[in-house]
């Protein structure tokens, strides 16, 4: 990989429950993040506790599901903007370029279904939430469905959640479609579709990211040959082409 992994390390969580308002570093995991929010009597953030991102990533990505999103609750983020160095814009006094951490609205941020205009330059430090008081005594009970639901309909073991965005949201979903092209149960080498979810890729014990990503490469293209639908990867692909002009 030609490139710099940068991992943050900033996890702090803050809940105002007088004003329903959480701010959440973005080394948070959202699973963490809908318990912890949950426990103290809020509610809207009950769909991330099955999803195996972090915040900083869900702001990226807008992440969601069941329902919503990040964009239903976030207020703003912390940012740092790592193009700035050596423009000439930020300094820290003894001629060194030192990146400026900015507060953006969340409307600045150009989020949109499963993505947003933030470029890969750009790191988000923490995020702030606006959600809302509990209605019902056991403000865990929807926690506890969602995961239910995501036992009973997603499979476990090691993937990366689903690999595809919907093309039509509520409408057409990739599972479908890859089930459409028949290529639930598919494997390349020690990636496979699962059985259980189409949109859903399994890697063996030891599996090759390689093997994932060829794999990707394959369905997409039965499916764009079958239905004509291009599928968007919902997975950031870190190392591998960006583009999917050699799909076919």
């Amino acid at each position: 990989f030609g490139g710099i992994a940068i991992v943050t390390a900033f996890d702090s969580i803050d809940v105002d429950t007088a004003t329903s308002v959480v701010r959440a570093g973005s080394a948070v995991p959202l699973p963490v993040l809908a318990r912890r929010t949950a426990q103290a009597g809020l509610t809207g953030f009950e769909w991330a506790v099955g999803v195996p991102g972090s915040i900083g990533g869900a702001v990226r990505m807008n992440a969601g599901g069941h329902g919503s999103d990040m964009a239903a609750a976030l207020v703003d983020v912390d940012l740092v903007d790592f193009a700035e160095i050596g423009d000439g814009s930020v300094g820290d006094g003894d001629g060194q370029d030192v990146p400026a951490v900015r507060t953006v609205p969340a409307a600045e941020l150009g989020l949109r279904f499963r993505g947003s205009g933030l470029g890969e330059h750009v790191v988000v430090v923490s995020a702030r939430l606006r959600l809302a008081p509990a209605d019902t005594a056991s403000p865990g009970q929807e926690i506890k469905e969602i995961v239910r639901w995501r036992l009973d309909n997603q499979p476990g073991g090691q993937n990366a959640g689903p690999v595809f965005v919907n093309p039509v949201p509520g409408e057409v979903s990739a599972g479908e479609l890859v089930d459409r092209a028949g290529l639930r149960g598919r494997r390349h080498g020690t990636a496979q579709v699962s059985e259980k979810h189409a949109n859903f890729i399994q890697a063996d014990p030891d599996g090759s990211a390689d093997d994932v990503y060829e794999l990707m490469r394959i369905v997409r293209s039965a499916v764009l040959e079958e239905t004509g639908y291009a599928l968007r990867s919902e997975i950031r692909l870190v190392g591998f082409p960006d583009g999917w002009d050699d799909a076919r």
